[in-house]
C-alpha cells in the first residue's frame, strides 16, 4: 500500500492518471450516455439494401398503376445515389412481378426523365447531418480541451515536481469545464431523446396473390431479450375465385408482460362502411378505416407500436370500388414505454 502511495504521488503518474481519467469521462460517459450520435429524420437512403429494393418495388408498382411522375420522382430521389444500381440489378421474382414488363418499363422512363447528373439525396436527409454534426460537436470540443488540459498538467507538474497535493487539485478544478455547462437549456434531454429512439423497426408488404400472407417480427431488446412480437395478417376477403381479394388485414401486437394482445383491423374503405363486413370484424379488434400515408398507435403494457401506410394500392375488377387491396405497404416502430 506504501508503494502505491507514493508512485501516485509522482508527477508523471498522477498526470497520466487524470488524463486517462479525463479521456474515460468525455468519451464515455459524454459521448455515449449524455450526447449520443442519434439519427433523426432518416430517408430510405438510410434503409438496408434489401429494404431499399423492397422499396424500389413499391415504386415501381405504384408508378405503372397510377403514372404520377411528380410523386415518383420524389420516391425515386430518396434513395439516394444506390437507386441506379438497385434498379439494374432488380429481379421480377423479388417484386412478384409475373414478368419482367414493369421493370424494364420503369427503366426506360429513368433513361428518358433521370440522369446521373440530376440524381440527388432528398433534402429530408438533410436534417439528419445537421442533427448529428451538432449532437457529436460538444463531445468532440470537451475532449479536445480534456487532452489540452492533461497535457498541460502534466507538464506543470513536471516542472514542479514539489507542488503539494492540495494544489494539484486545484488545477485540475481549474482545467475542468465548469458543472454549468452541463445544464445549459439548450443541450438534448437524455431521458427524452431515449423515449424517441425506436427500439425495433420493420417494413410488412402485402400483395395480392399471397393467399397465405401473415408476417410476423419478433421484438428484443438490446441485449437481445425477447420482449414481444407483432405481425400482419389476413383478416377478411371478399369475391371468390383466386387470387384472394383481401378487404381487411389484422394488425396485432403481443407483449409478454401484458395478458391482452393489442389488435387492429385495417379495412378498405367498402369494407368500413359496409354495414354487415364491418360488424363481422368488429369482433376481431378495433376497426381502423385505412388511407395513403396514414398513421396509428398501438400499445400494450411496456410497448408502443407506431405504423404508418407508406403505400396502398387497391385492385381493380368486377367488385365494388375500393374493396380490396392490390397492394399495402406498413413502416412499424415499436418503442418502449418509459414508466
Amino acid at each position: 500500500m506504501e508503494k502505491v502511495k507514493s508512485l501516485i504521488k509522482q508527477p508523471l503518474v498522477l498526470g497520466g492518471i487524470g488524463l486517462l481519467i479525463g479521456m474515460i469521462f468525455g468519451l464515455v460517459v459524454l459521448g455515449w450516455g449524455v450526447w449520443p450520435l442519434e439519427w433523426v429524420n432518416g430517408s430510405p437512403a438510410n434503409l438496408s439494401s434489401d429494404y431499399q429494393r423492397q422499396y424500389l418495388c413499391t415504386l415501381i408498382d405504384s408508378f405503372v398503376r397510377n403514372q404520377d411522375q411528380n410523386l415518383m420522382r420524389v420516391r425515386w430521389s430518396s434513395l439516394g445515389s444506390s437507386n441506379v444500381d438497385l434498379l439494374k440489378s432488380l429481379t421480377p421474382s423479388e417484386c412478384r412481378f409475373t414478368s419482367n414488363a414493369e421493370i424494364d418499363s420503369f427503366k426506360t422512363i429513368m433513361n428518358i426523365t433521370v440522369t446521373p447528373s440530376t440524381i440527388q439525396t432528398p433534402n429530408a436527409s438533410v436534417p439528419a447531418s445537421t442533427s448529428n454534426r451538432i449532437t457529436f460537436l460538444p463531445v468532440l470540443l470537451f475532449c479536445l480541451l480534456t487532452l489540452s488540459a492533461g497535457g498541460v498538467l502534466l507538464y506543470l507538474l513536471n516542472k514542479k515536481s514539489k507542488i503539494n497535493s492540495r494544489s494539484e487539485k486545484k488545477e485540475v478544478q481549474k482545467s475542468t469545464v465548469p458543472e454549468d455547462h452541463f445544464m445549459s437549456p439548450n443541450e438534448p434531454d437524455p431521458q427524452e431523446s431515449l423515449k424517441e429512439k425506436p427500439m425495433a423497426q420493420f417494413m410488412a408488404s402485402y400483395r395480392i396473390g399471397q393467399d397465405l400472407y401473415d408476417e410476423s417480427f419478433s421484438i428484443d431488446s438490446s441485449s437481445g431479450e425477447f420482449l414481444g412480437e407483432c405481425g400482419l395478417g389476413i383478416a377478411e376477403s371478399i369475391g371468390v375465385g383466386d387470387p384472394k381479394k383481401v378487404t381487411a388485414l389484422e394488425m396485432w401486437l403481443f407483449d409478454k408482460n401484458d395478458i391482452q394482445t393489442a389488435t387492429k383491423v385495417l379495412m378498405s374503405e367498402h369494407a368500413f362502411k359496409d354495414e354487415a363486413i364491418h360488424q363481422r370484424l368488429v369482433a376481431k379488434g378495433e376497426p381502423v378505416l385505412i388511407k395513403p400515408g396514414q398513421h396509428f398507435i398501438m400499445e400494450t403494457s411496456s410497448l408502443q407500436l407506431e405504423a404508418t401506410v407508406v403505400n396502398l394500392v387497391y385492385g381493380r375488377g368486377p367488385l365494388p370500388e375500393n374493396s380490396f387491396f392490390s397492394q399495402l405497404t406498413l413502416e412499424i416502430s415499436v418503442f418502449l414505454k418509459v414508466h
